[in-house]
């Protein structure tokens, strides 16, 4: 549907392009050899955010919305989800011919969700007869692990990964003898440790991880409440998933927005080389752009989900390229708000040059202008591009005070106004 993506009505896109947008979606998955083996399990739930090492515990509500499966108590189920991902999965099945290797759709039974609010992409357990399998859908997107393939071990144990996605999903049977599990993930820049509970109807997790799988390594073992570090606490190398049944993009979008801008390209420069996934990157419209000393940084929109991408060579210590990805994870869906970024160039992250530090916030599409008062008589217009403003915020040889606040006016093309307030400045 294409009013749930904020886009335009649909047109036909060129062949060409929505091959390059296949490949995008099948980019790090690898094609691992294909074995058969019939699995019987269902899946847990967990969300790890490497920036920080915060894990989040996804709960979903029962089929009567009365409160979480009684068996599983980290694990509940959202119906109404579940049966719309369910109905995706089964007809991307039946378009790629695979539909025969599954039960009939209506054999399919969800065992639990994974849907948190801060992504597009839901996560569904489904148990079909003697096969279980997993159903991921985004916004654009669907993938099915495949039910019959064989599982690769990591050594010594009962754990493997049965399916990873373009959208970050990690998907795998926990080792039965395990009452939790520790994962532990390694990408080039950052690590993070995270307590999986597990699902105990056939002993299956779910990760969401904020890394791409095709860029971190995992490392599993029982969870003992020692952070994981890789060798003593999860010492066990999870290996790669096989490939899933299915991976296509089953709701064609209307128009790819343009990447021949300097927003768009900076864009597509840094999603590709940041560590963080970013679900149905293809159609987020970009806005306004920063341009600074060998840095970069863009907003970007799908809908009423917004990112930050930031990076270049003047994010570190000058040497080399650096790229993050920051998704808009607040619950509370304000009008004008602004994002999380990260300071460019600081010591922090080991630069030698002058800081800078991004302040990016949202508005109403129909804003043109946006005034902020950071205190001090540093009062500054902000670059507004499509309901999205930034800013470099100015320089300040006062002590941090994390309850600063900024005052922000937004005003339309008439010079109505549209927003008065403050804003978080930190």
């Amino acid at each position: 549907m294409t009013d749930d993506l904020g886009l335009p009505g649909r047109r036909e896109l060129p062949p060409e392009v929505l091959d390059n947008l296949r490949m995008s979606l099948r980019e790090g998955m690898g094609k691992p050899e294909r074995r058969r083996w019939p699995i019987a399990a269902a899946a847990a739930a967990v969300v790890l955010v490497l920036a920080g090492a915060l894990v989040t515990t996804v709960l979903i509500r029962e089929l009567d919305g009365q409160g979480p499966v009684v068996a599983n108590p980290d694990f509940s189920l959202d119906r109404p989800k579940a049966e719309e991902a369910m109905n995706r999965c089964w007809a991307a099945l039946q378009t790629r011919g695979r539909a025969a290797g599954f039960p009939a759709r209506d054999a399919w039974v969800p065992q639990f969700t994974v849907a948190p609010s801060w992504t597009s992409v839901t996560v569904v357990a489904v148990r079909a007869g003697d096969k279980t399998f997993f159903c991921e859908t985004t916004s654009i997107t669907v993938t099915v692990s495949d039910p019959d393939t064989v599982p690769s071990y990591a050594t010594g144990t009962k754990t493997a990964a049965l399916l990873t996605s373009h959208a970050g999903t990690v998907a795998g049977v926990a080792d039965p003898g395990w009452e939790k599990m520790e994962i532990f993930s390694r990408t080039a820049d950052s690590t993070a440790s995270s307590e999986v509970p597990i699902f105990r109807n056939g002993n299956l997790f779910v990760l969401l991880s904020q890394s791409k799988p095709s860029r971190t390594t995992y490392s599993v073992g029982p969870y003992t409440g020692q952070p994981g570090d890789g060798v003593t606490v999860a010492p066990h190398a999870l290996r790669p998933a096989p490939e899933p049944a299915v991976t296509e993009i089953d709701r064609v979008p209307p128009v790819v927005p343009d990447r021949g801008t300097p927003a768009g390209e900076f864009f597509q420069t840094c999603v590709e080389g940041a560590a963080e996934p970013l679900p149905d990157v293809d159609v987020y419209e970009t806005g306004t752009l920063l341009e600074g000393d060998d840095v970069k940084v863009v907003a970007a929109r799908l809908g009423d989900r917004f990112v930050v991408c930031q990076g270049g060579l003047g994010y570190r210590d000058g040497t080399s390229e650096y790229y993050r990805l920051f998704s808009d994870q607040t619950t509370e869906r304000r009008p004008v708000r602004n994002l999380s970024t990260e300071t460019l160039g600081g010591s922090e992250q080991g630069g030698a040059g002058s800081a800078k530090n991004p302040f990016i916030g949202i508005v109403p599409r129909a804003a043109t202008t946006v005034k902020l008062d950071f205190g001090a008589g540093k009062k500054v217009d902000a670059t507004v591009t499509d309901g999205t403003f930034a800013v470099w915020r100015p320089e300040s040889t006062e002590a941090m005070d994390p309850n600063a606040q900024v005052g922000v006016v937004v005003l339309d093309a008439e010079g109505k106004t549209l927003h008065e307030g403050t804003l978080p400045l930190y």
